[in-house]
């Protein structure tokens, strides 16, 4: 079965979805007046600058690809739709989103679902990277374990 997209692509996309992420932890330590969750998700944020950096080294590793056909471009995006859980990303960036998130108590639920869908998709990108690669990104999932365990333990602190 031939690759439904290259590599460079995948490492593109997970720099997009880490700038989101990031976007996201960034207002929330800006909104929020809790300084533990301010400490917390700032934290969180310049986690994902580093991914950022790391995800746009592993791009830059790979060549660049000329246009692919229709079909091509049909197939990666339903694939993506299907491993990504968009739905997640979905104003994002917006304060309103990030208040309500933080009125309604689900900023520890959001960001953990944030922390899931990257280590599914930086699994789903390993079989692409060459070894020296494939050992950063899977710091970065051990990164996201971490970061998954740091939110559940606040989430429980705040609500105990």
């Amino acid at each position: 079965m031939a690759a439904l997209f290259s590599a460079r692509e995948i490492a593109a996309a997970a720099v997009e979805k880490e700038k989101m992420r990031r976007a996201f932890y960034q207002s929330v330590a800006e909104l929020t007046t809790d300084e533990k969750l301010k400490a917390l998700f700032t934290f969180l944020k310049e986690e994902e600058d580093h991914h950022v950096h790391e995800f746009e080294n592993i791009r830059d590793h790979f060549p660049e690809e000329g246009g692919h056909p229709e079909e091509y471009v049909e197939d990666m995006e339903a694939y993506m739709d299907s491993v990504i859980d968009d739905r997640l990303y979905a104003d994002i960036d917006s304060e309103a989103f990030v208040q309500k998130a933080l009125g309604e108590g689900n900023v520890f639920d959001m960001a953990i679902g944030f922390e899931k869908d990257a280590i599914l998709y930086f699994r789903e990108f390993l079989p692409f990277l060459n070894s020296s690669d494939r050992t950063i990104v899977e710091k970065m999932i051990d990164e996201e374990k971490g970061h998954i365990r740091k939110l559940a333990d606040m989430k429980k602190q705040v609500a105990g």
